[in-house]
């Protein structure tokens, strides 16, 4: 695994539009079926991510990297996909949008990657979407960033959107009529705020408060304090992991004891990253799962335990290493497929070939194509709650949103 860290210094303001427009005179046309492609030779093939393994969502970005790792040594040491040793380049983005679009770039242009696997910041990844578009770059499995409808982006794992109105429809089932967002002025808060907006008009919620805070600030108390003096019964949180354990202590400081709940992404449910900041102030909160627990008796789970301790163990508890371990081990699968045409037209047209694929992660698979295009492959979601010592499943099945939760 080769990993190089981008430097935190901030873009320059042309470099960043560059980025963000793609540089039409540099980025190659996707190659048609049968072309060379970068990233592969007969004997090894190279993907890369960016990760904010820095910043305030650093827990999640090191335990996607931790599962990548685990992945690719598990492939490799099984002698690699159809014979080719997997290359992980491992860029840092600090959680910072620039930076996530410059690596983006920087992966497909200098790192000549064949894809780009399980790369998170929901909030960051959109910047790069036109730079993909005009490459042809397969960009697989990002965490949570909207749809962009686009051929060479597949989506893996129910949305921030969808998760925020399983969320709505679990605190509907519970009796709350009253509830406040607390979210990021970024993707992240928008998709959160957007799927609470559209599901509390569908179950006769009232939002009663919508505050925003800032990206990598640790300021929330001014939020909390509004949203308290509006009376909800219960908080969603649109925020990162830092500022989301921070919203949990200015609540209970308070002595305020409204239900909390969060997606996968903003209270990490299945780790500790957010609960274990929070100490006390987190027992009791829910958090919706897009994938099956670390403690999963399923035996694909019990597979990816043995290759974390194998490649990283500090991650070995982690809710995101597995995400990114089982969206690497899909990836692999697709190539495996793939035979010895590698172009990018196949790895799509490969992709929309899985129809209810059991990865024992996720729900079943199904890439489309979508209508109107793009590829999302789950939909739905589990919840769970964090007891002060561990998750425990409150819902045992996927709970698709719009449906009643009990």
């Amino acid at each position: 695994m080769s990993r190089r860290r981008f430097p935190r210094t901030a873009l320059p303001a042309l470099l960043t539009a560059l980025a963000v427009a793609g540089c039409s005179s540099q980025a190659a046309a996707p190659p048609g079926a049968g072309a060379a492609v970068q990233g592969v030779t007969d004997d090894s093939i190279v993907i890369g991510t960016t990760l904010p393994l820095s910043g305030g969502a650093s827990t999640s970005g090191k335990g996607f990297e931790g599962g990548l790792n685990a992945a690719v040594k598990e492939i490799n040491d099984k002698g690699g996909v159809n014979g080719r040793k997997v290359r992980l380049v491992v860029l840092d983005d600090g959680f910072e949008a620039a930076r996530s679009v410059a690596n983006i770039r920087r992966l497909g242009d200098q790192e000549k990657v064949y894809a780009v696997v399980s790369p998170a910041g929901s909030a960051n990844i959109p910047g790069s979407y036109p730079y993909l578009k005009q490459k042809g770059l397969p960009l697989f499995a990002p965490v949570l960033p909207p749809d962009p409808k686009q051929d060479s982006v597949f989506l893996l794992g129910t949305s921030q959107h969808d998760q925020a109105r399983v969320i709505v429809d679990f605190l509907a089932g519970k009796g709350v009529k009253k509830l406040a967002v607390i979210g990021q002025d970024n993707e992240l808060g928008h998709a959160i705020r957007d799927g609470v907006k559209a599901e509390a008009a569908a179950t006769g919620l009232e939002v009663v408060a919508n505050e925003t805070t800032e990206p990598n600030s640790t300021e929330v108390s001014s939020a909390v304090l509004k949203v308290r003096d509006a009376g909800p019964e219960a908080i969603v949180l649109g925020t990162d992991n830092t500022q989301s354990a921070l919203v949990m202590k200015a609540v209970r400081e308070l002595g305020w004891e409204p239900r909390i709940m969060g997606t996968s992404s903003t209270v990490t449910t299945g780790s500790a990253g957010t609960v274990g900041p929070a100490g006390e102030a987190a027992k009791g909160i829910h958090g919706t799962l897009i994938s099956e627990l670390p403690v999963s008796d399923a035996p694909e789970a019990a597979a990816w335990r043995a290759a974390q301790q194998a490649a990283a163990p500090s991650e070995a508890g982690s809710a995101y290493a597995l995400q990114a371990y089982a969206n690497t081990r899909i990836f692999f699968e697709i190539v495996s497929r793939m035979g010895d045409d590698l172009s990018w037209p196949n790895f799509t047209k490969t992709a929309e070939s899985l129809k209810d694929h059991k990865s024992g992660i996720y729900p079943p698979i199904t890439f489309g194509p979508a209508v109107g295009g793009g590829h999302v492959g789950t939909t739905g979601a589990k919840v769970a709650e964090w007891d002060g010592s561990a998750w425990k499943l409150v819902t045992d099945d996927w709970v698709l949103p719009g449906r009643p939760v009990s």
